[in-house]
């Protein structure tokens, strides 16, 4: 079945936990938004019972696991025990999230170096199916999660990447539904496939809906794939809405293989590139803050950090648009 490509809100939040939308609301807000399917994660509560269609929009069961050791979505599946759990360990951890495995759930590891609820289990041997790079709106936060998935990713570890709006309400009348938004390349946008599709690694995260879309082929390979290498393979990269001042990069493993900085806004660019060496392929947009923009975007961290007694990150300058998943070169 040819796969299309489908927006989506992997981390979603309702009245049920500590959201100002009640689950209707929720709904109807994210169909006038474009998306095509979300997952409804309410912390420590299951607010749908049973994933279903809306009006062709998919609404799939999750939960955030939440305790002082760290957040975890739960998708597509219930968790098999009820409220409240014992999280002071590893162990109580895992003790529950093997479980919704067993019952085919995917599971998440959210925003794990925030700075103000940060994952302190040992993630590098946490059980997980995909990790939160990116959550809410862009901030320095999620520079050091990209660092550390790229990290993985450079070692070997076949890790898929998502983003997720972590929605509780508007700030200051600013829409920050399904920012950033999360689009699978799946054979339709049921549960099924929507899920398949994240744990295979293909998907591209994009700032919101109607954002830049980047699509990276290597030959026949799309996102998720694994192809061989050899003399001559040849990559096309296509991204879309690139503003002035953003660039566009395109990694093999660690190196920049190719590099476009837009002058002005530029609908479509389009890349053609040799692949070298064996690992992977992936691409992203990138955009750097200067001068009154990176002193505001310093002081709205500080704000905001400094309210949670937490250790202030340092801020980013350059900061991520959009990116891709790999392809795997083998």
């Amino acid at each position: 079945m040819e796969r299309r490509w489908f927006k989506g809100d992997t981390h979603l939040h309702t009245t049920n936990s500590d959201g100002h939308l009640h689950q209707y609301e929720l709904i109807e807000r994210c169909k006038k938004s474009g998306l095509d399917w979300i997952i409804i994660t309410d912390h420590n509560f299951n607010t749908v019972e049973k994933s279903y269609s809306s009006d062709g929009l998919t609404v799939i069961q999750g939960q955030e696991l939440t305790g002082k050791l760290g957040h975890i979505n739960v998708w597509g599946e219930k968790i098999p025990f009820e409220p409240p759990y014992t999280l002071d360990s590893f162990e109580d951890y895992t003790a529950i999230t093997e479980k919704a495995k067993e019952n085919g759930a995917v599971i998440s590891v959210n925003h794990p170096f925030c700075s103000n609820c940060p994952f302190r289990l040992d993630i590098d041997a946490y059980p997980l199916d995909c990790v939160e790079v990116w959550n809410t709106i862009q901030h320095s936060d999620n520079t050091r999660n990209m660092q550390w998935w790229v990290k993985k990713l450079l070692e070997g570890k076949r890790l898929p990447a998502v983003g997720g709006s972590d929605f509780h309400r508007d700030y200051a009348k600013m829409d920050f539904l399904a920012m950033p938004t999360t689009i699978t390349h799946a054979k339709s946008n049921s549960k099924e496939d929507i899920l398949e599709a994240i744990t295979q690694g293909r998907s591209v995260v994009t700032n919101k809906p109607n954002a830049s879309m980047i699509y990276l082929k290597v030959d026949d390979a799309e996102l998720g794939d694994t192809i061989s290498l050899g003399d001559g393979l040849t990559g096309e990269c296509t991204a879309t809405k690139l503003k002035p001042g953003f660039t566009l990069r395109i990694f093999n493993n660690d190196k920049i293989i190719y590099s476009h900085t837009a002058k002005f806004f530029e609908k479509e660019h389009r890349a053609i590139f040799g692949i070298k060496e064996k690992g992977f392929i992936r691409a992203e947009i990138d955009y750097t803050l200067k001068g009154a923009f990176l002193k505001s975007f310093a002081a709205l961290e500080h704000k905001i950090f400094s309210g949670f007694n937490r250790d202030m990150p340092e801020t980013a300058s350059e900061l991520f648009w959009a990116f891709t998943n790999p392809i795997w070169i083998g």
